[in-house]
C-alpha cells in the first residue's frame, strides 16, 4: 500500500500541473491583414487546417536517430517529474517530524528517486555515445 502512495501523490501532481497548462494554452492566432477581425467563425465551425500538429519524428531517417528523438522526448518528460518527486521526498522528510518509520519511507523514496533519475540519465548517455558512433562509422 506505501508504494502506491508513493507513486500516487507525484502522479497527481504531475496532471494536475501539466493538464491545466494545456487547458489554458493558447496558440498563435495572428488578427488578419486590414485589421479587421471575426471573433466567430460562420456556423461556429473553426477552419481545421488552421491548426496544425508537429510531428517530432517528421525528421527521422533512420533508426539512431529515433533513438536520440526517443531520448530527447522521454527527458523533456522526465526531468520535471524528477523534480516534482523531490520536491515530494523534501515533503515526507518535513512531515516525519523525527518519526523513524516515516524517515525511513522518505530516505527510501529519495534513494529510489536518485536511483531512478540516474538509470535514466545513464541511458541517455549510452543512447548519445552510440548515436555518435554510429554516426561517426557511417560518416
Amino acid at each position: 500500500m506505501e508504494k502506491v502512495k508513493n507513486f500516487l501523490a507525484p502522479s497527481l501532481i504531475f496532471l494536475a500541473l501539466f493538464s491545466a497548462e494545456s487547458l489554458f494554452a493558447q496558440g498563435d492566432n495572428p488578427e488578419p491583414q486590414g485589421g479587421i477581425t471575426n471573433p466567430e467563425p460562420q456556423g461556429g465551425i473553426t477552419n481545421p487546417s488552421s491548426e496544425k500538429l508537429n510531428n517530432p519524428l517528421n525528421n527521422v531517417d533512420d533508426i539512431p536517430t529515433l533513438v536520440e528523438t526517443f531520448m530527447d522526448i522521454v527527458l523533456t518528460v522526465a526531468v520535471p517529474l524528477i523534480v516534482i518527486a523531490l520536491i515530494y521526498a523534501g515533503f515526507k522528510f518535513v512531515a516525519a517530524q523525527g518519526n523513524s518509520e516515516k524517515l525511513k519511507s522518505a530516505k527510501q523514496t529519495l534513494i529510489y528517486i536518485v536511483v531512478g533519475a540516474a538509470i535514466l540519465l545513464g541511458a541517455y548517455a549510452i543512447a548519445q555515445g552510440i548515436f555518435a558512433t554510429v554516426t561517426a562509422i557511417t560518416g
